[in-house]
């Protein structure tokens, strides 16, 4: 067999290996409170949100590995890089002064993951402020060329604050149905209920996505973006992500404070998913929340205001 053929056949193999695993009992052994729990009886889903340190070892190199699995079956990374490495999920984090946040949507009948978001943390050992030249640049940063962080610099506000916005994934394998339609909501509520309780640590937002996807929930949520149009981004070809940026349709960098009315969208969304609130249909959610984001009265945070100025 040809070394294209078995890294093909390896992928396959990993990919295999993720549709296989159960996280059931994630809830439940979660060290600590999560930052989030979101729990839809009625479409067989909940999701979780939480720290690096409060996922088990096992559940945390599951996530990572669901993470690679879709990545493979999307040919967004190098199956050829991923064999020569023999790895089965993406690389673990190293301590940091701050630490990523992991949100997760199971299927609460099979127990298999539905749904992925990640917050990757700064890689900067300090906090160092937005427009310092020593800090260490986030990856999507780095893939575009830009820098997405200076133009919100301001006192009392650095590079611990910033998370970048990654991995927005929903199960390849899922037949198009209501849990189809929800994990991506759970995703983001899981996310945006995380920020809200860690209370002023996560304060500006940024990464690439695509206009129709990430960006357009990100929008109706409330992040006011500011996305760099026109970049071209790549990556060493030694990178095993650097098949992701030879799409035919390329993901666009984009920057955002958290909304200071977050806690708004979220109510909204969560009595949605609840079955608490008069909204029929997810058309009538997103027609609630598109309103009160073209709203002339919307209160921005203190990154925002700064950035306007």
């Amino acid at each position: 067999m040809s070394a294209a053929g078995r890294a093909r056949r390896y992928a396959r193999d990993i990919v295999r290996l993720h549709e296989r695993l159960s996280y059931r009992r994630l809830p439940m052994e979660m060290k600590g409170d999560p930052l989030s729990l979101v729990e839809d009886p009625g479409a067989a889903l909940v999701t979780v949100t939480g720290r690096d340190s409060q996922f088990p070892s096992r559940y945390l190199k599951g996530l990572l590995g669901f993470r690679l699995a879709q990545y493979l079956r999307l040919n967004w990374i190098s199956a050829d890089a991923v064999h020569r490495s023999a790895v089965f999920h993406e690389p673990l984090p190293h301590p940091r002064a701050v630490q990523n946040i992991h949100t997760v949507t199971l299927c609460t009948r099979s127990g298999k993951i539905r749904g992925y978001v990640g917050l990757a943390c700064s890689a900067d050992p300090e906090n160092l402020p937005l427009d310092s030249a020593g800090r260490v640049p986030f990856p999507t940063e780095a893939a575009h060329g830009v820098d997405l962080l200076g133009r919100y610099a301001r006192p009392g506000l650095g590079t611990h604050h910033a998370y970048e916005f990654k991995r927005f994934l929903r199960d390849q394998t899922m037949a198009r149905g209501e849990q189809y339609v929800r994990v991506p909501w759970h995703l983001i509520l899981g996310m945006g209920e995380a920020v809200l309780a860690l209370d002023g640590a996560v304060r500006i937002v940024l990464g690439d996505a695509k206009e129709h996807v990430a960006l357009r929930h990100l929008r109706l949520v409330g992040f006011d973006l500011h996305v760099v149009e026109g970049t071209s981004p790549r990556l060493a070809e030694s990178d095993p992500m650097a098949p992701i940026y030879r799409q035919r349709v390329v993901a666009k960098p984009f920057v955002a404070p958290v909304p200071a009315d977050a806690v708004w969208y979220q109510d909204v969304v969560r009595s949605h998913l609840d079955g608490t609130r008069d909204l029929g249909s997810w058309q009538a959610v997103i027609s609630k929340l598109a309103a009160h984001s073209r709203h002339p009265e919307r209160r921005f945070g203190p990154a925002q205001e700064g950035a306007r100025r």
